[in-house]
């Protein structure tokens, strides 16, 4: 069972979006990014001005909600349904992972797919954080690493980690045991810092700008961040009852 109080006072508040007026907000969110922003996708396809797809109706949607009220970042996961999942419309995939189709593979039922990340351009940091306020940090100075263990949890990314703690304890909840995910890079090196243990399972392809389709096991991330991070787990695990940890 997981005890103690390891959360610092957040500036955002995390939760499932779905049924709340929030869930329009983060629609009209991801087009302002993939319509506008990137040109990802076609504005004129999306004529309200919010951008929605079939899977929405088979997803769980979190979001983040700073403290005026106003949604500056959401997520979806997107469960098992008839039709299958998004990334396996664009993406190619290694021989051991090609029959990723529901019908064919029965092992993928407990599989959910992670996509539409997106956070409000104010709250990424730097211009080279990406769309997910997520820095590069493969230039990193020796300075820069001095002391990196102590200022680590200050600059951690809050609202990617508090979206996938959102993600993470309803995947525990409903039996959820990997996730699928089309990454770009930098958001791959952030998840990999904190051994969230993604592993790719097809080549790159451009599909929203270039990606890699990767999975990732629910089992593996709990251990490489329980055991590189242990206060991140605490506070991932935090409100969770201790059925569902290990």
């Amino acid at each position: 069972m997981v005890t103690g109080n390891v959360a610092s006072p957040s500036h955002f508040d995390f939760f499932i979006i779905d049924n709340t007026k929030y869930l329009q907000d983060s629609y009209a969110l991801r087009y302002k990014i993939y319509c506008e922003e990137t040109g990802f996708l076609r504005e004129e396809d999306y004529p309200d001005k919010r951008e929605e797809d079939v899977f929405d109706d088979f997803a769980i949607h979190v979001g983040a909600v700073n403290k005026v009220g106003l949604l500056v970042g959401t997520v979806r996961m997107v469960l098992p349904s008839r039709f299958g999942f998004p990334l396996v419309e664009h993406c190619e995939f290694f021989d051991e992972y090609k029959s990723l189709d529901l019908h064919e593979n029965p092992l993928f039922i407990n599989v959910a797919e992670i996509s539409r990340l997106a956070l409000v351009k104010s709250y990424r940091r730097r211009s080279g954080d990406g769309l997910f306020g997520t820095s590069d940090n493969t230039n990193e100075t020796s300075a820069m690493k001095i002391n990196k263990g102590i200022i680590e949890r200050r600059h951690r990314p809050e609202i990617v980690l508090g979206l996938y703690k959102t993600l993470y304890q309803e995947s525990k909840r409903r039996g959820i045991t990997a996730w699928f995910a089309a990454m770009e890079k930098t958001l791959l090196r952030l998840l990999h810092r904190y051994e969230f243990g993604f592993k790719p399972i097809g080549p790159e392809v451009d599909y929203y700008g270039p990606v890699t389709p990767y999975l990732a096991k629910i089992a593996d991330l709990e251990l490489g961040v329980r055991q590189k991070y242990p206060d991140l787990f605490l506070t991932f695990a935090e409100g969770l009852e201790s059925d569902y940890l290990d």
